[in-house]
């Protein structure tokens, strides 16, 4: 499909009340009407959520213990808008916790709203957008260095002057890591995906691999000097689906365990309502499936699923039901049945925003992008600020 429809990045479920049958493409999937039950107190269902008081938990004890939210989606948390407005409105209440877990280099086309990248020197860069590789993990990207003097410089945008980093790497025989002079040695890791000794460094830092033997990053964990507060990492592909996840092969929710998640939100849905091939029981069977491998990772954490907002699919349609992609309601309607069965947490991003076409309304209002898919930083703003107060309902009722 076309990639310029992308998605946010929070770990959310849809499910709805509807049984859904085992349905082949054009099998029609029934949406229920947004109605007030659905919607008690405000957009987000708490399907039975078994990590919610464990959540609570850690938030109520964030001066002395670090709580880490991760975001996995599509183009919105590619850019970072609505991840990056939920990450201020955590960090404003529970203390800023770090960046984060982040690329180890600039992805083209992607954006962290905490973090700069300098120029790359001498660095090969893989992102699964695009395309293949069986050691693709959380993130998916992989960085390797092509020559002894290779570097590159990390700037992270926060108030302290010092952090802690590791990098998460895989490696045949060991290498050095140089993180702004520091040598961290990178033990032989049998190819296997593990996190580097921390180090700490400045805010802005040089980042360099030296020795003979084959090394890879994925990413780097980023974090305050002291374990407390809120972090949010980040982790979007532009134009991404939930399949996206299956090119990640190297045991990516094992690679998400090392990283401690308290809270995982999937965001995606709205590449998969333009996707006129796709099939909607194999859709409903990989949710399940990534659910699962995240529960089977990280029992003890929150998933919450964010559904899809209104967007528009054929501009010259002169009726909205036609204008809206066919598949964006049975997709949401889908995702609410999952929440349901996995018991998770689920918000309905459409129906906040209005229900049917209701992103013309917003682009009216300068609050959605005229391409009618994505949000201007206004509307990302109230957004997240919508979901962050139906959080807080939950956590603190």
């Amino acid at each position: 499909m076309n990639n310029r429809v992308l998605l946010p990045g929070i770990l959310l479920l849809m499910v709805s009340g509807v049984a859904l049958m085992s349905c082949k493409k054009n099998e029609p999937v029934q949406p229920q009407p947004t109605s007030p039950e659905h919607h008690t107190g405000g957009y987000l269902t708490d399907y039975g959520e078994q990590g919610m008081e464990a959540l609570s938990a850690r938030l109520g004890n964030s001066r002395h213990a670090l709580t880490h939210v991760v975001v996995i989606g599509d183009s919105h948390t590619a850019a970072d808008f609505l991840s990056g407005q939920l990450r201020r409105q955590f960090q404003k209440k529970y203390g800023n916790g770090g960046i984060g877990f982040i690329s180890p280099l600039a992805v083209p086309g992607n954006r962290y709203s905490n973090v700069k990248y300098g120029r790359a020197k001498g660095w090969a860069l893989m992102n699964s957008r695009r395309q293949s590789s069986p050691y693709f993990t959380l993130g998916g990207t992989i960085a390797k260095p092509l020559s002894w003097d290779s570097e590159t410089r990390v700037t992270a945008l926060a108030d302290e002057s010092f952090i802690k980093a590791q990098a998460l790497y895989r490696s045949f025989g060991g290498a050095t890591l140089l993180l702004q002079g520091r040598n961290i040695a990178l033990a032989d890791s049998q190819g296997r995906w593990e996190l580097s000794e921390a180090a700490r460094v400045p805010l802005s830092f040089s980042m360099s691999v030296s020795g003979e033997n084959a090394t890879e990053l994925a990413g780097l964990w980023l974090t305050a000097a002291q374990p407390k507060g809120v972090i949010v990492s980040a982790l979007g592909i532009n134009g991404a689906q939930i399949s996206m996840l299956d090119k990640w092969q190297d045991d990516w929710a094992g690679t998400l365990s090392m990283l401690n998640p308290d809270l995982v939100i999937l965001a995606y849905g709205t590449n998969e309502a333009f996707n006129t091939d796709l099939s909607l029981s194999e859709y409903r069977q990989t949710l399940v499936r990534q659910i699962q491998k995240i529960r089977d990772a990280e029992p003890n954490a929150a998933i919450l699923l964010v559904g899809p907002g209104s967007s528009i699919m054929h501009k010259d349609a002169t009726r909205c039901e036609k204008r809206q992609p066919a598949l964006l309601k049975p997709i949401i309607e889908i995702q609410r049945q999952v929440a349901k069965s996995e018991q998770t947490l689920f918000w309905d991003w459409f129906a906040w925003m209005g229900g049917d076409c209701s992103i013309e309304r917003l682009v009216k209002q300068g609050k959605a992008r005229p391409d009618l898919i994505h949000l201007t930083a206004e509307g990302y703003q109230e957004s997240a600020a919508a979901l962050w107060q139906d959080l807080e309902n939950k956590l603190n009722p």
